[in-house]
């Protein structure tokens, strides 16, 4: 079992610059379930990552009842979900019609909540312009995003679907090295640059997914009495120094000019 683990994780790794296609996540909906289908390969710690990117996401947005929010780069409509729990109104898009049917299946039941197949890298997304109070995506634009051009393009669709004074929120894993960084490897500053070329305007900035806990346990099936407190200790430790450098992932939020 864990050499196929092993095996699984060196195959998507060999594969990076695919996974900046609809083709690679066809394939991984239909071949993978759970967690693993857009998340990591343990399923434990892929349950402790799912709740502390939902504790970042309160902090960072606060309330979203009664808000108009779109999940671009939704996958399996996990996040899709947590957002229309907490009251808001959810479109979740993605380039991926297999992984559109999946979140559609996962999420039967859940009110307030559709998704559409889409691809913001095009430059625009299927709405009116103004049409969303908070746009978010999380682990989208660093895999579906080959450039500097594609990245562009995916913050000029988000900020013209955003309402004036809206919010663009980003939970990314932003690098730029080959050893941890996806399809898209450029520095954080290129990331707001490009955003800023939009017109959006970055309003906060922190951390998430301390480096050597989650290379160390996202791949590994270790019980939950471990990976919760081996995990939670090196959040702690993104927050208590300046560490943002040893962050897997970057919360990035802006702002759409406007009102």
């Amino acid at each position: 079992m864990l050499l196929d683990r092993i095996f699984q994780v060196l195959d998507d790794r060999s594969r990076k610059q695919a996974m900046a296609s609809a083709d690679y996540w066809d394939e991984r909906a239909r071949t993978r379930s759970g967690f693993a289908r857009s998340v990591w390969h343990s399923e434990t710690f892929s349950q402790a990552w799912d709740a502390r990117q939902q504790e970042v996401l309160r902090a960072a947005l606060g309330p979203v009842a009664g808000l108009r929010v779109a999940d671009v780069g939704c996958g399996t409509g996990r996040i899709s979900r947590f957002l229309a729990r907490e009251g808001a109104i959810v479109t979740g898009f993605d380039f991926s019609p297999t992984t559109v049917e999946a979140a559609r299946d996962e999420s039967a039941g859940v009110e307030r909540l559709t998704f559409e197949v889409a691809d913001a890298t095009s430059g625009q997304l299927p709405v009116a312009a103004g049409t969303f109070d908070v746009l978010l995506t999380v682990g989208c634009l660093a895999v579906a995003c080959r450039d500097l051009g594609a990245l562009r393009r995916s913050f000029e669709a988000m900020a013209g679907a955003a309402k004036p004074g809206g919010r663009v929120a980003l939970l990314e894993p932003i690098h730029d090295n080959r050893v941890v960084g996806r399809v898209l490897r450029e520095p954080v500053q290129a990331w707001v640059d490009q955003a800023h070329a939009a017109g959006l305007t970055l309003v906060q900035r922190r951390g998430m997914g301390f480096l050597p806990v989650r290379m160390l346990l996202s791949s590994l099936d270790a019980p939950s009495w471990l990976v919760e407190p081996v995990f939670g200790a090196g959040e702690r430790l993104l927050e208590a120094g300046p560490l943002e450098i040893t962050a897997d992932y970057r919360l990035l939020v802006f702002r759409a000019p406007g009102a």
